[in-house]
């Protein structure tokens, strides 16, 4: 059983377990907390797809941002979803066996950490996540230079997560609505499996959108830019790997 208050500083273990238990109806918590909004967001994220590209979708939870890319690239590219939660990645195989439709690529599921990365088939053309990497904020660095390394040349990221707004009045409402209407949605679904507090907290660890404009540059991407939604509560980060 998970606590309901997550430690300071939880460690892969304890984010794993948090996923797996989360894994069933992790679908309808996100539909809820989006406020209807995440498929828009997902669509952005993938605006450069073309068909033939390949795709890694870093950190893919139940495959929902996967399985879009795969309607993207078509019969002619790929993409790869990985995660380290196993029943995430269960979740996600069986979608992708009643939702797929011979338009799409293929789409393979590994379950590998993302601070392993690159994986043995590298490069890709484009490297995608979706809320991911505040969870892994402790091994960022070692994820940035895995994700530069799994693009070829002129590959791109495209990356979406939550950010704690600057502005304090924001700022407070933000947190509010996460450890309320949040955190009543997460108790509904999961019972005590919800670490209520884990979600703004997360949120609060993680760097601001200009700080993680630098880090992604100090990774050595180039071209970066940030584009925000929802009063800045969502970012979508956009690199080249030279």
């Amino acid at each position: 059983m998970i606590n309901l208050e997550s430690p300071q500083a939880p460690d892969a273990a304890y984010i794993r377990t948090m996923f797996d238990r989360m894994a069933r109806r992790y679908d309808a918590f996100t539909a809820l907390i989006g406020l209807g909004q995440t498929h828009r967001w997902r669509a952005h994220a993938l605006e450069p797809l073309r068909p033939g590209m390949r795709v890694l979708d870093l950190g893919c939870g139940t495959g929902d941002l996967a399985l879009a890319a795969a309607a993207r690239v078509g019969p002619s590219g790929e993409v790869v979803g990985l995660d380290f939660s196993g029943d995430m990645l269960a979740v996600a195989a069986h979608k992708a066996r009643v939702r797929r439709t011979p338009a799409w690529g293929p789409v393979r599921w590994v379950q590998v950490r993302a601070e392993d990365l690159p994986l043995p088939d590298a490069p890709f053309d484009m490297v995608v996540s979706g809320f991911v990497l505040r969870n892994l904020y402790a091994n960022i660095d070692a994820i940035l230079a895995g994700m530069k390394a799994s693009l070829r040349p002129g590959g791109r990221v495209r990356l979406l997560d939550l950010t704690e707004p600057k502005r304090a009045p924001l700022r407070a409402v933000f947190r509010a609505y996460l450890l309320g209407p949040v955190g009543l949605y997460g108790a509904l679904l999961f019972g005590r499996d919800y670490p209520v507090p884990y979600l703004p907290d997360s949120a609060q660890r993680f760097w601001k959108a200009d700080e993680f404009v630098a880090a992604l540059r100090r990774a050595g991407f180039s071209d970066v830019t940030r584009r925000s939604f929802l009063f800045g509560t969502v970012t979508l980060y956009d690199a080249a790997r030279p």
